[in-house]
């Protein structure tokens, strides 16, 4: 194994603290509701050229069911790390170390983007208008935490 090189990876300071800080949660916030936005015009222009082939039906109610199972998986992660914190939850969150805002968002655009791939393939608007929602509410439910700061104690 060779030896670590100075000056590259966190420092001992760095490591204590989060690189994400409420400023740039907002900006990460921005960046994921843009992304799907943009990844969605990019599939509604591709299909506003020009027919697309129709698919299966066996492939569709395959796609409906991934569907359903990836709605499941986010809306019960989310219901967990937002109201119930469970082990589970738990051990993400000291293992990954990034904000629960943050994770949330995510398990929303993941949904929204499901709707997106389900547009690609049928050209139905509902799922994606769905995630689009969820994703939005999950701006809501997850907001930003701002870190608590403890005032000084008055000397007297």
């Amino acid at each position: 194994m060779a030896p670590p090189v100075a000056g590259f990876g966190p420092t001992d300071e760095a490591v204590g603290r989060s690189q994400l800080t409420p400023e740039r949660l907002t900006r990460v916030r921005a960046i994921i509701f843009a992304l799907t936005l943009f990844v969605w015009l990019v599939v509604w222009i591709y299909h506003s050229l020009g027919p697309t082939p129709a698919r299966e039906a066996a492939f569709l109610t395959k796609l409906r069911g991934v569907g359903i199972l990836t709605w499941i998986y986010a809306l019960v992660q989310m219901l967990d790390m937002r109201f119930y914190n469970s082990r589970f939850s738990q051990r993400r969150r000291a293992s990954m170390r990034i904000p629960d805002s943050l994770l949330g968002w995510l398990f929303g655009q993941m949904v929204a983007w499901f709707g997106i791939v389900y547009y690609g393939f049928t050209q139905d608007l509902r799922w994606y208008i769905a995630g689009l929602v969820i994703l939005l509410l999950s701006f809501v439910a997850f907001p930003i935490r701002r870190p608590y700061t403890a005032a000084p104690p008055d000397e007297r």
